[in-house]
């Protein structure tokens, strides 16, 4: 078996009204209006060689099968603002 490292990095232009804050089950989320966002993995497949293949999480089995593989995950967010 070998161990695959994964690091993703994601740049989004937010309003001013979103903000971080702590969840109430100790994680830090994105708070937009009502609702709580958090960032997860989830892995995108095709059966197409295409340039223009469409990749999608549809097949919920095989999903599944690669997320029971991950042993660990961790996500920082962090607000700058730009100038």
């Amino acid at each position: 078996m070998k161990k695959l490292s994964l690091v993703l990095t994601a740049e989004l232009e937010i309003p001013d009204d979103w903000e971080l804050v702590e969840h109430p089950s100790g994680i830090w989320v994105l708070k937009v209006g009502d609702r709580f966002v958090d960032f997860d993995i989830t892995p995108l497949v095709t059966d197409s060689g295409a340039v223009d293949a469409t990749w999608s999480d549809e097949d919920e089995a095989f999903t599944g099968e690669i997320l029971d593989m991950v042993t660990g995950l961790d996500s920082q967010m962090e607000i700058s603002y730009l100038q």
